[in-house]
């Protein structure tokens, strides 16, 4: 079965960026993978740029969520921007399902998926290894799920 669902990958020196295309559900987390793939030593930054996800299901935002634990523990900041309505509704309401209302709302359970740049820096300096990337010219990688 052939889905429509594709990752664009760019480098521009230090920081990577994706962009998924389509609908990131429960078939697609293998294409994720080649974000993984992108994480060397070199890399500092990772940005999602969301516009073009148009659908996330509960599966996707888990394969997110573990993506972006996982560069969080490398010293990587990630950060994603550009939110279409219903992944962004996905994320409220995981929130409002798993944490209580009297908590504080920079703890939510999404919180790794929806901070700003200078927040996922900060993050990831406070784990103690802060990558650091030679120049590299721009690459361009496009993964297709099959």
């Amino acid at each position: 079965m052939r889905s429509d669902f594709e990752i664009h990958i760019r480098r521009y020196g230090a920081t990577v960026v994706v962009t998924p295309v389509g609908e990131l559900d429960a078939d697609c987390g293998q294409a994720l993978n080649a974000v993984q793939e992108a994480l060397n030593q070199d890399v500092a930054a990772v940005a999602f740029d969301m516009r073009c996800l148009s659908f996330l299901d509960v599966v996707g935002l888990r394969t997110l969520l573990d993506l972006a634990r996982d560069t969080r523990s490398r010293g990587v900041a990630l950060f994603a921007y550009n939110w279409q309505h219903q992944p962004r509704q996905l994320l409220g309401f995981t929130d409002d399902l798993i944490q209580p209302d009297d908590q504080d709302r920079r703890a939510t359970p999404t919180r790794l998926l929806r901070c700003t740049l200078r927040e996922a820096a900060e993050s990831a300096r406070a784990t103690g290894v802060v990558r650091t990337g030679a120049g590299h010219r721009p690459d361009v990688t496009t993964t297709d799920r099959t």
